[in-house]
Order: C-alpha cells, then sequence, then structure tokens
C-alpha cells in the first residue's frame, strides 16, 4: 500500500461504517468512531490501527496530516439534501439506537455549531467544511473522493491504495432505521441511572439475538 495510514475524513452518514468495512475486508487494520482522540490527548491510538474512519476526524484532519506525512485521506461524500435528512435521522433516532454520551453533544456543538439537528446551520458547515477540504488537499495526490451519488466500490479504493482490487461487492453499513423500544427506554434510563441504561441495552441485545436464533428476523 502506498500510505502508512488511512483517514476517513467523510462527515458522518456519508458511508463512514461502509469504508470502515471496506479498508478491514482489504487487510488494514482500521477503526471506526476513533473518539477518544477528541476526548483525551492520549493520541496512542495512532499506534494500534492503520487506518481511522468517522468522527472526530473530520475535525482533526489538518492536525493528522502534519503529524502523518505519507498519510492517505479519503473524503466520502453524497448530496447535501440526503446528508441533512440522515443527521436529522441521527440525532434523533441515533440518540436512542447507540449509547449516546454527553460528550457527543459537545463535538456536534464544536463542531456542527449545535448538538441538535438545525438544518441551516449543519447545511452551512456541510458546505464550509467541503469547502476546506478542497483547498486543504488541492493539487496534491492523496485525497480520494467516494461519493454516493456517483457510485464507487472496492476498484476506486485500491486503485487509490495501489493494492490488488477486490473482486467482491463493497459493504453496506449502518443504514437509517427505526429505534426500538428497548433502546428508547434505555437512553430515557441513562439519563438518570447509566448503570441501569446500560443493563437494558445488554437485554436488547441478547433478545436480538434470541429472536434470530428462532428465526423471527
Amino acid at each position: 500500500m502506498r500510505f502508512n495510514k488511512i483517514f476517513g475524513i467523510g462527515l458522518p452518514r456519508t458511508g463512514t461504517t461502509s469504508l470502515y468495512m471496506a479498508l478491514n475486508e482489504l487487510g488494514i487494520h482500521t477503526v471506526h468512531f476513533p473518539f477518544s482522540l477528541y476526548e483525551t490527548d492520549d493520541l496512542s491510538i495512532l499506534d494500534q490501527y492503520q487506518g481511522f474512519v468517522d468522527t472526530p476526524i473530520p475535525m482533526l484532519y489538518q492536525k493528522l496530516d502534519k503529524m502523518c506525512p505519507n498519510a492517505g485521506f479519503v473524503l466520502t461524500t453524497r448530496p447535501v439534501d440526503g446528508w441533512l435528512k440522515s443527521m436529522d435521522w441521527l440525532l434523533k433516532e441515533g440518540r436512542y439506537i447507540w449509547q449516546w454520551k454527553s460528550s457527543y453533544d459537545q463535538f456536534n456543538q464544536e463542531f456542527f455549531g449545535s448538538s441538535d439537528f438545525d438544518l441551516e446551520l449543519y447545511q452551512s458547515r456541510y458546505h464550509t467544511f467541503h469547502q476546506e477540504v478542497f483547498n486543504h488537499f488541492k493539487d496534491r495526490n492523496n485525497l480520494l473522493i467516494l461519493d454516493l451519488k456517483i457510485g464507487y466500490g472496492y476498484r476506486e479504493l485500491c486503485q487509490f491504495l495501489d493494492i490488488p482490487i477486490l473482486s467482491k461487492e463493497y459493504p453496506k453499513g449502518n443504514e437509517s432505521r427505526q429505534a426500538r423500544w428497548l433502546q428508547k427506554l434505555a437512553y430515557r434510563s441513562g439519563k438518570y441511572h447509566p448503570s441501569l441504561e446500560e443493563l437494558i441495552r445488554k437485554g436488547d441485545y441478547y433478545w436480538q439475538r434470541v429472536q434470530q436464533k428462532l428465526g423471527f428476523m
């Protein structure tokens, strides 16, 4: 591979989970959502993985570019209208689906200008972010743009990485979905009893496993 590190700098809800899955499928040890890079000053995670995808990388890519001079960067993107709808889903349903932390809201406030979905703020940040990326990587050859509107697969990614093309369907992950009632209950419980939230989420996980084994899903 022509790079020693790969950073997925696309905004959330632009195919970042799929990129994470694809990089690991290619044998590139990749971490999804390395949020400790935002929460702490500990950079030891950079020595533990070769690929890094999703939040907080869009905030840190310029710093990481200086720290890792032989790194490659992948900008996953999609049309702004679809992205806004998906972010609206993330900040509403996503709070229930995942064990949401206050630091996630802090990041969104700092990066997007609001911890809650605000169409005007998020739309503006979408455009300024992309322009900043284009300006930063102008006349360079270490940025790959993967646009969901155009479509892409392993061919584009492997050619950028200069590795053999994987003859396999490109993965799709983390599609929008409705939160389950136990996930909603866990989120509401977590505001008062974090340990209870964790217990409910574990129960939801095992209930889903039971349903799968019984053929209900």
